[in-house]
C-alpha cells in the first residue's frame, strides 16, 4: 500500500469511527428499569437542581471519589466531591451526558451535585426529577 492509500484509508477511518461516537444514544449507559425518558438528548443544561423526589435511604460513596457536578454532563462545574466514608442522600436522577445522572447531596459536606449513575452504588436514583425532561444546550 503507498503512502497516499494509508492517508486516504486512515481519514476514511477517523471519519467513520467519528460519525459512529456520534451515532450513540443517549441512553447507552441506561440500565434495564430506569428510563431515560422523553427529551433525552446528549446535550444538556448545567445549574440544575431538584427537591427531594427519591426519599431513600442515604449509600455510602464508592470505594472510589467521585466528582459532583452542577449538570448531568461531565462539562458542567465542579460542585462537590463524595469519598466512600460519606453518605449521598439520592434526590433524583435524569438522562445526561453519557446514560443517566443522579441528582444527590453528600450529607457530610452538605454539597449537591450530578454524579453519572454507573459509578454510584445501586446505580443511583431510581426515581426521576422530572416526566418530561426537556433536551436543553450545555449552558
Amino acid at each position: 500500500m503507498t503512502w497516499t492509500s494509508a492517508r486516504v484509508a486512515g481519514s476514511i477511518l477517523a471519519a467513520t469511527t467519528a460519525t459512529l461516537a456520534l451515532a450513540a444514544p443517549a441512553n447507552a449507559g441506561t440500565p434495564p428499569g430506569k428510563s431515560p425518558g422523553v427529551g433525552a438528548s446528549t446535550m444538556v443544561a448545567c445549574g440544575l437542581s431538584y427537591p427531594d423526589k427519591d426519599h431513600s435511604e442515604w449509600v455510602h460513596f464508592p470505594a472510589n471519589t467521585v466528582t459532583m457536578r452542577s449538570g448531568p454532563s461531565n462539562s458542567c462545574i465542579q460542585t462537590g466531591q463524595g469519598v466512600h466514608d460519606q453518605r449521598a442522600q439520592y434526590l433524583c436522577y435524569t438522562p445526561g451526558d453519557g446514560g443517566t445522572w443522579t441528582f444527590l447531596r453528600n450529607t457530610s459536606t452538605g454539597d449537591q451535585g450530578w454524579v453519572r449513575d454507573d459509578q454510584l452504588a445501586g446505580y443511583g436514583s431510581y426515581v426521576r426529577c422530572e416526566d418530561n425532561p426537556p433536551p436543553a444546550s450545555v449552558n
